[in-house]
């Protein structure tokens, strides 16, 4: 006979709706069990038993004063419960179908639910000026920016090169590799005193990080750089993930003018 697979704990309590209601709740504040049925709008039966079950697994336990705490175990399992809640709120969007996130490096990607609020920041009209505007706003509100850039902006360039060379924004760029032929204005003779501080490499995303925000833009699934629509993310742990990202490409790319040095 086949043995019946035995639930993790996470799955145990996400099967039922009133398991993770309760388990919420008293990680949330300690209560005693009458206090929960008030609490729920529950039948006294259903907590009763939602209590034992969740008791006989070690997730919570009975404290002073007969009040239900969580124990580091119903922790751990909240945290994961939340962190798929926060993975199925970031898939609900058709994003997620038409554009490749796997060129973002696994370790980043299992990050990205749950470090901060993320947002999606569409240009529906496809105008360029729009992404402009937003984009030099940014950059100019920012006293540090990390920028990894697929397509090449002469305003974006400029705004950031300007700011840099006046002390206002410590900033570090990185840029594709197939933009040095595109934009021979800024690569055939090179300044490298002024400005941001820049390197060449191979990237398969775009995306800036400032000391508030992170924004990241995935190519779509046929490969097309889409700067249409953008993942913004904010708060520390985001902003945390965008740096580490920054990290990644920085220490892989070549200072620009090691760069230019190396022969055809």
């Amino acid at each position: 006979m086949f043995a019946m697979e035995r639930d993790t704990l996470v799955t145990f309590v996400a099967r039922s709706a009133l398991r993770s209601r309760v388990l919420r709740a008293v990680a949330r504040d300690p209560r005693r069990t009458a206090t929960l049925h008030d609490a729920l709008d529950v039948s006294k039966s259903g907590v009763y038993k939602t209590l034992d079950e969740l008791a006989e697994r070690n997730l919570i336990r009975e404290g002073p004063g007969s009040a239900w705490t969580v124990t580091a175990r119903g922790r751990l399992v909240v945290d994961e419960l939340d962190r798929q809640a926060a993975i199925d709120d970031l898939l609900d969007d058709e994003f997620w179908t038409n554009h490749d996130v796997s060129v973002l490096p696994r370790r980043f990607r299992q990050r990205l639910p749950g470090v901060g609020e993320w947002e999606l920041y569409r240009n529906p009209a496809r105008n360029p000026q729009y992404l402009e505007r937003w984009a030099v706003e940014l950059f100019r509100e920012a006293d540090e920016l990390a920028v990894g850039a697929q397509v090449y902006y002469p305003t974006f360039a400029r705004t950031v090169d300007s700011l840099a060379a006046r002390g206002t924004l410590d900033a570090s760029v990185v840029v594709d590799e197939r933009l040095v032929d595109e934009a021979p204005e800024r690569y055939d003779d090179p300044d490298p005193s002024a400005g941001a501080t820049e390197r060449i490499g191979d990237l398969p995303l775009s995306y800036a990080v400032t000391g508030d925000v992170v924004a990241l833009a995935f190519p779509t699934r046929d490969g097309v750089t889409d700067l249409d629509a953008v993942l913004v993310g904010s708060g520390e742990g985001a902003v945390d993930l965008g740096r580490d990202i920054h990290d990644h490409y920085w220490e892989q790319a070549t200072p620009v003018t090691e760069f230019l040095a190396l022969p055809s």
